[in-house]
């Protein structure tokens, strides 16, 4: 059988308390650039895409990816408007990767136990995006936005397995004062911030497994929530 040569992917997160570009080329990450920041990735992404990319060329990709969220409303435009300007500039297809699958699949590289994984994410707010997931980093729950104590209610059947809950996300902290000695669970390594280097080693495999990639149309970003904006008064 021919051995199928590993994609070359320019991935690129902005949709959360990080901001990362990474270049992915014979199934490792070639260059990388990451930096913990909670504004001002529009300052410093085209940057950090500039650096990894150096020595390199557009034509030489066979794909770019991007985190679609949820996350910020702000850091999803930045990062999904840059890809979206390179895709058609270079005529390439866009990978869209969840930040809930992004963090995850960090955890696991970390080393994170064998069992269910909950994602539970920053919104700034009272409530939290949260998302639950199986080892194989397949959804056991859709996308959700609710409060920590909701987040305990709301998934009775994954607290008490034979695996511990391994609980990952920039939000961990904001769930542990709900939690008591009853709730089998251990907090994953790591910061909780996804990385552009995870999101392209899953655009990589996304593209070896032969799923679907979008034509250089626009990603649609995963919000959950309304994003906070005051709606201009309509005079009667």
């Amino acid at each position: 059988m021919e051995k199928v040569k590993p994609p070359t992917i320019l991935a690129v997160d902005s949709a959360g308390g990080a901001c990362s570009a990474a270049l992915f080329v014979n199934g490792a990450v070639s260059r990388h650039e990451w930096v913990a920041i909670s504004r001002g990735h529009a300052e410093i992404l085209m940057p950090m895409v500039a650096s990894v990319m150096t020595g390199s060329n557009y034509s030489d990709l066979d794909a770019i990816a991007v985190t679609v969220g949820p996350g910020s409303y702000t850091g999803l435009r930045i990062g999904i408007s840059l890809v979206r300007g390179l895709a058609l500039a270079a005529k390439l297809k866009i990978i869209s990767v969840s930040s809930f699958k992004a963090i995850a699949r960090g955890a696991i590289v970390l080393g994170a136990a064998k069992g269910p994984i909950l994602v539970a994410l920053e919104t700034k707010r009272d409530d939290l995006y949260v998302q639950t997931l199986d080892e194989n980093l397949d959804p056991l729950s859709p996308p959700a936005c609710m409060n920590p104590e909701e987040v305990v209610a709301a998934f009775p059947e994954i607290w008490c397995l034979e695996h511990p809950l391994v609980i990952v996300g920039d939000a961990v902290s904001r769930l542990l004062p709900v939690l008591s000695k009853n709730h089998n669970f251990i907090i994953g390594k790591g910061d909780g911030l996804a990385d552009a280097a995870i999101v392209a080693a899953e655009a990589a495999e996304n593209i070896l497994l032969g799923l679907p990639i979008q034509e250089q149309l626009p990603p649609l970003p995963v919000y959950i929530r309304p994003p906070d904006v005051s709606l201009p008064e309509v005079n009667s």
